[in-house]
């Protein structure tokens, strides 16, 4: 069966005529929602499933998306169409967002996931806000309820993440009831960051949650958030999730101190997740000369040994006008902002993101779950220029997706030379 067959539904046991790229060869083959040996599967012959060519497709590790906000997408029109820093979005939410009922947070987050899954983006990590107004705790329940819709398809986490003034103690308890999944905050925002951080710290461990704060959102130097983020979690369990969004400051600090930052951080075990969409279009306003990138040191992470992954944060809301739920386009930014090399940047979108969220390796080698994403590419590098137009989600052995581009025009395509591009030698990454 051909690829270009192939509909959301169906069973597979093997993809074949792959172009190799990173660690993934020629072919794959999937048992029971897992990897299994190419050769092997084959000398059984009683594999369900069918059988693909994959001619002139490539496999990739699927697409995670550890920062985003489905309580806020979709509002930038009815909320004013703001434009600023990150003081005027957190002004205009606040402005608007006692009018941003229970349905409209459905609406609008049900509309992310699904272009995310479209997109191959199988896990998101969403904070939600203790909303304003009579029913604060609406954007829980109704990720809640979403999670369970989505569940098998796409793994959502949740992050109850109140504000400075909002107190964890009454709300807090209320959202851990609902089922929420991780404790979240925003200590730099706080008049007391280090009050506010003991807060949240100290909350998660009452319930035994894991913890994801947006740290250091700002280019201010002396914001040490995630150095007493490490000091104050390292002695969690392994298994215990904590996280640290955005990190901005440290690529305002100088060598030696985000050395001993990074070294800290890689000893408690936190992840990083860097959103270069929205801090790209938050940070900066007010330096017009030599504008600061709002991206942490990628590189530094890395070598520090810290797992480090991305999100998209803001979809079409006051902070971010432009964020669509597709995770290639803030890979594409990691190269063109950050530094990484197309390779480095899908591996932080999709491996290390999976890491960060607790899902098991989907790399394509044996053993691994039976989860990729088919993209119409010779290499990785192409996927991300061209923005990867025709993929094919595969989860457990099964497409649950399909995006295909679809284009026309006066000109005889037909006629029109198109050989396809040279594969690359791209490095696998662990």
């Amino acid at each position: 069966m051909d690829a270009e067959l192939l509909k959301p539904g169906q069973r597979i046991a093997a993809l074949t005529g792959l172009t190799p790229s990173g660690e993934i060869g020629e072919s794959l083959a999937f048992e029971e929602g897992f990897v299994v040996d190419a050769a092997a599967s084959e000398s059984t012959g009683d594999v369900l499933g069918e059988t693909v060519d994959a001619s002139g497709w490539i496999a990739l590790p699927p697409l995670a998306d550890l920062h985003a906000h489905l309580d806020k997408g979709y509002t930038w029109t009815s909320f004013g169409q703001p434009e600023g820093s990150l003081d005027d979005a957190i002004a205009c939410w606040i402005d608007h967002g006692e009018n941003h009922s229970s349905d409209d947070i459905k609406v609008g987050a049900r509309r992310h996931l699904i272009a995310a899954l479209h997109a191959g983006v199988t896990a998101v990590r969403s904070h939600t806000n203790y909303h304003l107004g009579d029913d604060p705790l609406r954007g829980v329940r109704a990720l809640v309820e979403l999670r369970a819709e989505f569940a098998g398809v796409v793994d959502l986490q949740i992050v109850a993440s109140p504000g400075a003034s909002d107190g964890p103690d009454d709300l807090g308890r209320a959202a851990v009831a609902l089922g929420v999944d991780l404790i979240g905050g925003f200590p730099h925002l706080a008049d007391d960051p280090s009050a506010d951080l003991e807060r949240a710290a100290a909350f998660a461990e009452e319930f035994g949650l894991g913890i994801d704060l947006h740290t250091d959102e700002t280019l201010d130097p002396t914001s040490m958030g995630l150095a007493e983020l490490a000091a104050r979690t390292r002695h969690w369990p392994a298994e215990v999730i904590r996280s640290a969004g955005h990190c901005v400051s440290l690529s305002t600090q100088d060598a030696e101190t985000r050395r001993r930052t990074l070294a800290a951080v890689a000893d408690a075990g936190i992840s990083i997740i860097t959103n270069p969409l929205t801090n790209l279009y938050l940070q900066g306003w007010q330096h017009p000369v030599a504008t600061p990138r709002g991206i942490p040191p990628l590189r530094e992470i890395i070598a520090a040994g810290v797992t480090l992954a991305a999100g998209g944060d803001n979809v079409q809301d006051p902070f971010n006008p432009l964020g669509n739920a597709d995770m290639v386009d803030v890979a594409s930014e990691l190269v063109i902002a950050g530094h990484l090399t197309p390779a480095e940047a899908w591996h932080v979108s999709s491996s290390g993101g999976r890491a960060a969220f607790g899902l098991p390796p989907a790399r394509g080698r044996v053993g691994d779950v039976a989860d990729v994403v088919l993209v119409r590419a010779a290499h990785v590098a192409e996927a991300l220029a061209e923005r990867a137009p025709d993929r094919i989600v595969i989860r457990d052995g099964r497409v649950v997706a399909v995006r295909r581009r679809v284009v026309d025009s006066v000109l005889d395509l037909s006629a029109l030379p198109a050989p396809p591009s040279t594969p690359t030698t791209e490095g696998a990454l662990i």
